[in-house]
């Protein structure tokens, strides 16, 4: 018979204590150790996320139909733009000293249609730097107005600034879109680039005749020209070679 001294029942008590609680240590170390990695990993793509949306200013989301939307983070209202239906021009106000918009800086030509409100103020929100748009085309520096109403560009048969419908351009000055408000690419890219979330959009119909303004046409042009904007600033835009070297001349 193999007989146990008490104190070594106790030693190898205590020895088995000791061990279990070490093993409990490692196991909690390594759960804690864990949970921190994968803490730390989520909490990075939080950051990242939130860098990529915040950007400088405004940040950009992709929608189901691959238009590019501006997110913004502003919305200072430093103007107040009229649409006039009847005249078919826009009209981009200051405020004056008493806080009201009355001091005019930049009239644009344009074109509405029948679906354009008449009357009614609107405040707009998203933006697109490429829109696609009723009848299978599209618009470039699309400012929404209100529901389906925007800011746009003469249409474009594609996504391509060579393939602007440069018969809708000569239409400029004369209602002819389905309701949103065509401007030339100078014009919505300067709303686009200047006019925040929130600024204000007054729809009217008076006919005031110092306000009309005159479009260039260009239907009778060489399709390597007519394909594209006269007014876009893209380096790539053939009438920057053509208008340098026809200074003087009008066609």
């Amino acid at each position: 018979m193999i007989k146990f001294n008490l104190n070594d029942k106790k030693q190898f008590s205590v020895v088995v204590l000791i061990k279990y609680i070490v093993c409990l240590m490692i196991i909690e170390f390594l759960i804690l150790s864990f949970n921190f990695v994968v803490f730390i990993n989520q909490n990075n793509k939080t950051v990242n996320t939130q860098m990529f949306s915040v950007g400088l200013n405004n940040s950009i989301k992709e929608d189901i139909i691959g238009n590019y939307r501006l997110e913004f983070t502003d919305d200072a209202q430093d103007y107040y733009i009229k649409v006039n239906c009847q005249t078919q021009v826009v009209i981009v106000y200051v405020a004056d000293e008493n806080g009201n918009y009355t001091i005019p800086v930049k009239k644009m030509i344009c074109s509405t249609g029948d679906a354009t409100p008449a009357t009614g103020v609107f405040k707009i929100s998203d933006k697109y730097e490429w829109r696609y748009l009723v009848g299978g085309v599209y618009g470039q520096y699309a400012t929404r107005i209100t529901g389906q109403i925007l800011f746009h560009s003469v249409p474009y048969t594609k996504k391509d600034k060579s393939s602007l419908e440069y018969w809708e351009y000569d239409k400029l000055g004369q209602p002819a879109s389905k309701g949103c408000v065509r401007l030339t690419v100078q014009d919505s890219k300067w709303i686009f680039d200047n006019c925040k979330k929130g600024t204000q959009v007054e729809f009217c119909y008076e006919d005031t005749n110092e306000n009309k303004l005159i479009s260039k046409k260009i239907s009778d042009y060489d399709d390597e020209l007519k394909g594209w904007d006269p007014t876009d600033p893209d380096e790539n835009n053939p009438w920057r070679e053509y208008i340098e070297q026809n200074k003087g001349e009008n066609k």
